[in-house]
């Protein structure tokens, strides 16, 4: 029996994907600031107390940190912002994110530029790693928002964070957010509820249009409150782990929830993640104008592969650490179209010039953008989000669907490291990805004057299956 999917209804305290979208993480697959597109995002505090939030944008070869800092959210509050580029006319610049928004952030700066610190050397805490050294390198990625705890009620920091009263008939006077002391806040703050929930839109304005999706929402990341630099998703902690670590509960394909207990916390997180395939479709018809990408995001897996920062830590599920600037993960691309014809694995007909003999693709970084276009040159940017973090499959007919196997690659991709609250061992086939499709449609037909251009998204749809020797591992 497989695991089909991680969706679960939620436990307290045990690490699972929320069905419902209201957790006290959030996972945000795709920024980018390419192609003159802006990303626009928002986080909502769902719950009736206060909240303390780290934001970190991670950049996307190694999930390095781009920029980092807390939010504070009142009662019902929501805290919204926008990633542009420093420059839209340099693909050189870097990107900065842009909030007019009034709750309460560390530093009263309403413009914050990303660094690269993260990744360059110049930061005691980060070493410099393989990937490009310059500020372009943050112009697309991925990003996270953790609650770091909810704020006591009534507390002064509540007062703080929270808008004062009416100021007219229909306003809400800010908060007065020169008082806060962060220090103070942080050092009250209670475990957190689960009542997060994001979303997140790419805009291109130019061309009138936007791709939008929902963040991953973590249910029962934490059962106390954390602080930094305690404040990444390696701190997922449940009362119930008798490894000391964490709980991650998945679900079963016949839909019984089941616990797997973790010694670290980034497995568990891994774990809500993980899948052996992930399917979704494909359109690139001229005749429609039309281009597609996927997102493929591998959340967790610089804490896998990136040895400089994490050298203690295992490298399984992955297998390559990296180095020269990439970590690259075997995938077998299986495409179909809507008459059930396929080609060879890998997307090509292997007797084809150019057709290399090995049938797996390689998906290099934390974040992956796979793009579907015909006989494109070397360093060509995807069709749809312009990304530069690509791999191109080339489509054997406009329009169709395909499958990524990310569990065979390499010998075999698995988490080993579960027990099952009998102590048996279970491991999950795959690796940890989330992501979407996004498509676009341009009418050239569309009369002078008009703007007909359309766009949509799809997250990803994925299986996952287990290995053991007991229950649903049979």
């Amino acid at each position: 029996m497989g695991i089909a999917g991680a969706l679960s209804a939620g436990c307290a305290f045990a690490v699972s994907l929320s069905p419902r979208g209201l957790g006290q993480a959030l996972i945000y697959p795709y920024y980018t600031v390419n192609n003159h597109q802006d990303t626009l995002l928002s986080v909502i505090n769902t719950g009736d107390t206060g909240k303390a939030l780290k934001v970190r944008f991670l950049e996307g070869y190694n999930g390095r940190p781009a920029l980092d800092f807390l939010v504070f959210l009142a009662p019902y509050d929501t805290w919204v912002a926008a990633v542009s580029a420093v420059d839209p006319a340099d693909p050189a610049s870097g990107a900065k994110l842009v909030t007019n928004d009034t709750s309460c952030i560390d530093g009263a700066n309403k413009e914050k530029p990303f660094v690269t610190y993260g990744f360059d050397g110049q930061s005691p805490s980060f070493p410099a790693d393989d990937g490009p050294q310059d500020i372009a390198r943050v112009r697309e990625g991925s990003f996270e928002i953790i609650a770091l705890g909810d704020v006591v009620r009534g507390s002064v920091t509540e007062r703080i964070i929270s808008p004062s009263g009416y100021v007219g008939s229909d306003d809400y006077a800010p908060p007065d957010c020169k008082r806060l002391n962060t220090h103070a806040a942080l050092a009250d703050l209670l475990p957190p509820n689960n009542a997060l929930m994001g979303s997140a839109m790419i805009v291109n304005a130019g061309d009138g249009i936007f791709y939008s999706y929902n963040a991953s929402a973590l249910a029962g990341f934490t059962d106390r409150a954390l602080t930094p630099p305690e404040d990444t998703l390696a701190q997922a902690n449940s009362n119930a782990s008798t490894l000391d670590g964490a709980v991650a509960t998945v679900y079963t394909n016949d839909g019984t929830p089941l616990a797997i207990d973790y010694a670290d916390g980034i497995d568990a997180v891994s774990a809500v993640f993980m899948a052996d395939t992930v399917y979704n479709e494909f359109l690139t018809a001229s005749s429609m104008g039309a281009n597609t990408d996927w997102v493929v995001t591998f959340p967790t897996k610089a804490f896998y592969v990136d040895k400089r920062l994490y050298p203690a830590s295992p490298i399984s599920p992955f297998f390559l650490t990296f180095t020269n600037g990439a970590a690259p993960v075997k995938a077998l691309l299986n495409q179909y179209d809507r008459e059930i014809q396929s080609p060879s694995l890998g997307g090509c007909e292997l007797a084809s010039p150019g057709c290399s003999p090995d049938p797996y693709s390689r998906l290099n970084y934390q974040v992956n953008v796979i793009s579907f276009l015909t006989a494109p040159p070397a360093g060509t940017p995807s069709g749809v989000l312009g990304s530069r973090l690509v791999l191109n499959a080339e489509p054997f007919r406009t329009e169709g669907w395909m499958q990524v196997d990310l569990a065979s690659g390499g010998g075999g991709h698995v988490l080993f490291t579960g027990q099952l609250s009998d102590g048996n061992s279970i491991g999950l086939l795959g690796l940890p990805v989330t992501g979407f499709m996004a498509y676009d449609v341009i009418n050239t037909q569309a009369q002078p004057g008009k703007l007909s251009n359309y766009s949509g998204t799809f997250a990803h749809r994925s299986s996952t299956t287990c290995i053991g020797n007991i229950g649903p591992c049979l």
